[in-house]
């Protein structure tokens, strides 16, 4: 009776376990050993440091960053393209692929049955909503073959990095507005290029145009969040401004008026009366053609 209740237990306990995930199978790390020491190592997350990718990965240790040891170098494209949007994005913002062991399997699977990870250059810049970035490239700086990376290493020529319409940059932030790719990576790094927040841009004002309320200058923020309505007016007398007297900052992030407003005389009295006859006069333009005869000028 004992042992048939010892056996209850056993099965029951070993059910229990495969239940809340006790059966946590193993991953081995099946590419060439050599050629992973050479090009990898995965980040530490507590020192930071960069260490040798284990043999396999198991409970105490199912997900790693992995990126290239030398930081002249990125991912393949080839490489690259194996990945989801997501596994893209995470490359192109931090260069470096976080690989998950998940029921003996890994994912993704660049450590399995692979040569070849890294090359010189430097990953696509990110333009995700975490950036708003456009990014610009000089043609010759881009690679698509399959062992080279995105973005060749040239100490001449420059990426541009501005604010995607429908952001602007924010105040106090990083102002860099170019970047080349360097034998140390980016130089400015990601850091320091220029930070983009949603919202309008402060008003290209021209003359003794004045805005209010004024744009904001609180740091990390636009000057003008959407659906602010700002007032324009001219200070001096007789003067009026050149476009609507009202904008507003749309839900694209953009002003609904875009024209430079500037400040103009007024017309009013005589002045309007001459401008409204001259607009109601109807003036006839005749284009007449003179020419010599043959062997005259």
């Amino acid at each position: 009776m004992s042992k048939i209740l010892y056996i209850l237990v056993t099965i029951c306990v070993l059910s229990w376990r495969q239940t809340m995930g006790d059966d946590f199978v193993e991953c081995l790390i099946s590419a060439n050993r050599d050629n992973i020491d050479s090009e990898l190592g995965y980040i530490d997350p507590i020192s930071g440091s960069v260490l040798t990718i284990p043999e396999k990965l198991t409970e105490d240790l199912s997900s790693i960053q992995v990126q290239c040891k030398k930081t002249s170098q990125t991912f393949t494209n080839k490489i690259r393209l194996s990945l989801d949007d997501t596994g893209k994005d995470v490359i192109d913002a931090k260069n470096y692929i976080t690989v998950t062991c998940g029921s003996g399997t890994l994912s993704p699977a660049i450590l399995t049955a692979q040569t070849s990870w890294c090359s010189t250059g430097c990953p696509l810049l990110p333009t995700d909503p975490s950036t708003n970035w456009k990014v610009v490239y000089p043609f010759p700086l881009l690679s698509t073959l399959e062992t080279a990376a995105p973005v060749l290493q040239n100490s001449e020529l420059e990426v541009s990095v501005t604010c995607r319409t429908g952001s602007a940059p924010a105040n106090g932030g990083s102002t860099a507005v170019t970047t080349k790719c360097t034998n140390s990576g980016y130089n400015p790094n990601l850091r320091e290029l220029i930070t983009c927040v949603p919202g309008c841009t402060d008003l290209p004002k021209t003359g003794n145009v004045s805005a209010s309320p004024a744009a904001s200058t609180t740091s990390g923020a636009a000057p003008y969040n959407i659906g602010d309505i700002v007032v324009l007016s001219c200070a001096q007398s007789g003067y009026k401004v050149s476009t609507t007297d009202q904008i507003t900052c749309l839900s694209t992030q953009r002003w609904n008026d875009a024209r430079i407003p500037l400040c103009v005389p007024a017309m009013t009295g005589s002045s309007a009366i001459r401008a409204s006859a001259l607009a109601s006069v109807n003036v006839v333009f005749v284009l007449v053609m003179i020419m010599c005869s043959f062997g005259y000028q």
